[in-house]
């Protein structure tokens, strides 16, 4: 017999409490009913998750121990891992990899948009600051944690680039892309094919010289736009 049959052998006057598996923003707790034991049926809790509770939305309900210390830290810190998530979202997609040095200077830039997306999270959480209710209180602990080690994780960076001059590395991957644009530029100009004159090459040189300053900017690689000059350096820049 299914527990439904056995149910209603026993009780057919009474609905059945519960529901057979959790339920997704349920309690999903076991319901605690003498029936149910005596006839060995396991049952979930449908009340509304964390109801009755600082959590409302996730987590067991009163009923089902949801105001004690346990529940409460693992409510709040599972939604807490959702928010994450979300806010995750906004670093967006990684871009295919590029240089070594490149990436690492890439990954500094995004631990760097990270901390301040999560001190802007902070922020909106002034008003809570004051909070006595075990959730409010549990909530921005754990945002402080997560800001605290955001700002590590991000000086462990600025050390790494410090202690392997990454900056000098990065100019030095520009200048070689130049000095291959301007060494397949000669390899032309001095071609036996042209047969060009020693004043001839000097024009096509200069002209080259020239209009390498004029579109310059253009020329930069993909990456170079995620590097940022410190005197181009703007907050928001990174709140984007």
């Amino acid at each position: 017999m299914t527990n439904e049959e056995i149910w209603e052998a026993n009780y057919p006057d009474e609905k059945m409490p519960g529901s057979e598996d959790p339920v997704e923003g349920k309690c999903g707790a076991k319901v605690r009913d003498k029936r149910l034991r005596e006839l060995d049926i396991v049952r979930h809790c449908t009340k509304t998750a964390g109801m009755g509770t600082d959590h409302f939305g996730e987590g067991t309900c009163k009923f089902h121990l949801g105001s004690t210390l346990k529940h409460t830290k693992t409510a709040i810190n599972t939604k807490m891992g959702k928010e994450l998530a979300t806010i995750s979202a906004q670093l967006g997609e990684s871009d295919p990899i590029g240089p070594p040095e490149i990436e690492a200077w890439k990954l500094a830039a995004k631990m760097k948009q990270w901390s301040l997306i999560m001190e802007d999270k902070l922020n909106e959480l002034n008003g809570e600051m004051a909070v006595t209710d075990r959730a409010g209180v549990e909530h921005v602990r754990a945002l402080i944690e997560i800001v605290e080690r955001a700002w590590e994780r991000f000086q462990g960076s600025l050390e790494f680039m410090m202690k392997y001059d990454l900056r000098k590395r990065v100019l030095e991957l520009e200048e070689r892309q130049a000095q291959l644009v301007g060494a397949a530029f000669m390899a032309i100009i001095l071609s036996q094919d042209l047969r060009l004159s020693e004043a001839q090459i000097d024009v096509a040189r200069n002209l080259f010289a020239s209009k390498m300053i004029e579109i310059g900017p253009a020329l930069e690689p993909s990456w170079a736009v995620s590097i940022i000059e410190p005197d181009d350096y703007k907050p928001e820049d990174y709140r984007k």
